[in-house]
């Protein structure tokens, strides 16, 4: 009996060695496992590319209507901002304007600008971008809008109807995203440095390990870790066939809804506009043939949706309005009108929810569905009478649904007031009792400057310190003691009650899930940085910079869109 257990236990341990060996082999047979994207087989070649810009018939029969990327070679040095947008230029021009800033890390940090974390102002930004890991992904503030220029094709018809957003990228270079997708279609013009693109066509994308989005949305990040892409975990996205883009300073890209994309980014200065425009199923281009021939026109001249003053809050990334309006008549259509309640389970349904195992959405927040709810059918129906009719859906004028858009989107980390959508009470309360802990064996007094210091180790930023300092100590003491914390610290917790979006809390929960199972990312010494600045290293046969060392439904849901905020969201560890 012995002899027979130790045989067993001889021909399993020699089978478990072969099954090593087998996996590690199978795992070594996947080309580019472990590698950078876009590595685990060979390019389709590179975007197809316009050297002169195409008439609006055929931008959509050839690109938008299919959903074809297209790259419009040196179109972008025609712009004013091309020759314009220096830094000393925009800091003396625009300097006081407000921007909202990320990190270089995907999706979980937000730097400390001059008006708080995520707000900056450009002056502040151009003063120390160079050194801080800090990038702006910003709406663009209006008063830069009329140095860029409307590309001809867009300035007519269904297009110009329906011109959504601008939004701004700036910074140091050596930045990369995730692979991921956005929900409207895009122009995006490059003004400094280069970029190189990973394209994926989104018929494609049930091979590529995604997050589930609700059934309307078009965008979206991948699981893939794009330093070090498992192939071993996600083995059917070797099949994933893929193309690239290389952009240079004064190029264009025309990037459909959708398209799965990774961007890298090169120089010293990194600096473009993307125009956004609606996803049309179809269009009206009867003027753009029986007129004159559409002129380019300056973005500020144009009949773009959401504008952004430069000092406000900014709407960046909210619902397409147009499409907003055709969900909310389908529902009423389905219902015979619109209730709160209906409402309510629309925008519940509409929510993200997660396919990894490893990664658990977060519970939908009902309070805040039931606030938007309420606020939305304020705006519907402000007789009271409880029901909206679909004709009065229907009749709906722009104001009213972009009004709409904002109360379904609205994201903290567009306002100067993300940090208190950031940080839970709880977390606050625990940073002023330790300090309040350490003062009992002290002075019984806090210092107003250890508790800056204190608040900005957690992520925060001096100037909501300072804030909250103006509530704690109204009367500027130079210490603050125990007694003058309790009585006001009610009122401190309160500000930071504001209720987070799921969305924005769904985004950082993804991260935080991201993070546990990938690898390091690169740092910016691994990122190739020409030796010529402001220039791209020498391109591979993938058409990407090598590193210098080495060359249907049952229900109709509101969909609060699912947008990836930026065309390029591009970040590195730190």
């Amino acid at each position: 009996m012995a002899v027979a257990e130790i045989q067993l236990a001889h021909l399993t341990c020699i089978f478990m060695q072969l099954f090593t060996i087998s996996r590690s082999e199978t795992v070594l047979n996947f080309m580019g496992h472990g590698e950078e994207l876009g590595r685990h087989r060979p390019p389709e070649g590179h975007v197809e590319v316009m050297e002169t810009l195409p008439s609006s018939r055929e931008f959509w029969e050839r690109f938008a209507s299919k959903r074809n990327p297209v790259l419009f070679r040196g179109i972008g040095e025609t712009f004013p901002a091309f020759r314009l947008w220096t830094d000393e230029y925009m800091i003396e021009n625009f300097g006081d304007l407000k921007i909202k800033i990320e990190g270089k890390t995907e999706k979980d940090y937000y730097p400390e600008g001059e008006l708080g974390v995520a707000q900056d102002t450009i002056r502040h930004f151009l003063e120390t971008y160079q050194r801080d890991n800090k990038y702006v992904v910003s709406q663009l503030p209006d008063r830069l809008s009329p140095d860029v220029t409307v590309l001809p094709f867009l300035n007519c018809g269904t297009f110009k109807e329906r011109l959504l957003e601008a939004n701004l990228w700036m910074s140091s270079g050596g930045t990369k995203s995730l692979l991921h997708r956005d929900a409207d279609n895009a122009i995006n013009c490059l003004l400094n440095g280069t970029k190189d693109w990973v394209m994926i066509d989104p018929a494609h994308e049930d091979l590529i390990p995604i997050a589930k989005e609700d059934v309307d949305a078009y965008g979206g990040f991948s699981l893939l870790n794009p330093d070090s892409v498992d192939l071993e975990k996600y083995p059917s996205f070797q099949e994933v066939p893929w193309t690239y883009v290389n952009m240079t300073a004064g190029d264009c890209l025309f990037l459909p809804y959708g398209y799965w994309h990774q961007v890298r980014s090169y120089g010293e200065k990194n600096l473009a506009v993307s125009v956004l425009f609606s996803r049309l199923r179809e269009v009206d281009l009867a003027e753009c043939e029986t007129g004159p021939p559409p002129e380019p026109i300056r973005l500020s001249d144009s009949q773009m949706v959401f504008r952004y003053d430069g000092y406000g809050d900014q709407t960046m990334g909210n619902t397409d309005p147009f499409e907003l309006q055709e969900q909310f008549t389908e529902l009423c259509e389905e219902h015979g009108f619109l209730r709160e309640d209906i409402m309510r389970q629309a925008l519940s349904e509409g929510y993200n929810e997660f396919d990894d195992e490893t990664i658990q959405p977060v519970d939908l927040d009902l309070d805040i569905i039931e606030d938007t709810a309420k606020q939305m059918m304020t705006v519907l129906d402000p007789e009271g009478t409880g029901e909206v009719p679909c004709d009065k859906m229907i009749a709906l004028k722009l104001d009213t649904l972009t009004l709409l858009a904002d109360i379904m989107d609205n994201d903290p980390a567009n306002t100067e007031g993300y940090e208190y959508a950031k940080f839970d009470p709880e977390e606050i309360s625990e940073l002023i009792s330790t300090l309040v802990g350490e003062a009992r064996y002290e002075s019984m007094t806090i210092n107003p400057d250890e508790f800056v210091q204190r608040y900005q180790s957690i992520g925060g930023s001096a100037k909501i310190a300072k804030e909250v300092l103006g509530i704690l100590n109204p009367e500027e003491k130079r210490e603050i003691t125990v007694d003058d914390i309790f009585q006001n610290l009610p009122a401190v917790l309160e500000k930071f009650d504001k209720k987070m979006k799921a969305e924005i809390t769904s985004a950082l929960e993804w991260g935080n899930a991201l993070r546990e199972h990938a690898t390091t990312w690169h740092t910016e010494g691994d990122i190739n940085i020409s030796k010529e600045k402001g220039k791209p290293g020498p391109a591979s046969k993938e058409g990407l910079n090598e590193p210098m060392d080495k060359q249907e439904t049952l229900h109709v849901t509101i969909d609060s869109k699912s947008k990836s905020r930026s065309t390029e969201h591009t970040h590195e560890e730190l």
